[in-house]
């Protein structure tokens, strides 16, 4: 599930950004698969203390991945992280069956 985070944001700002984001997903087949986190405001500065607010989106996929890049490449200062899941051992009945 692709993981959208938003950081360096007030409420307001973030809260604005994320129905666009929203909207800019809304014809992707993916779209319900996403999932949003907000947190308290947070503050982003860079070296030189400058504001630099910014979108994080956390996916295993490559392709996914590049489609956040393009969709959202208008809209903000974006970071993108490609994750690997490892679903936990013995967390299905067939799991820990195998022989071999």
């Amino acid at each position: 599930m692709p993981t959208i985070e938003f950081f360096g944001m007030h409420r307001e700002e973030r809260d604005t950004l994320e129905k666009r984001v929203r909207a800019l997903l809304t014809e992707e087949e993916f779209r319900e698969d996403c999932v949003f986190v907000t947190a308290p405001d947070s503050h982003v500065l860079d070296w030189k203390g400058q504001r630099r607010p910014f979108i994080r989106v956390s996916t295993r996929s490559e392709q996914r991945a590049d489609r956040f890049r393009k969709l959202l490449q208008h809209t903000c200062d974006l970071e993108i992280v490609r994750i690997d899941f490892q679903a936990m051992i013995g967390s299905s009945p067939d799991e820990g069956q195998h022989n071999g």
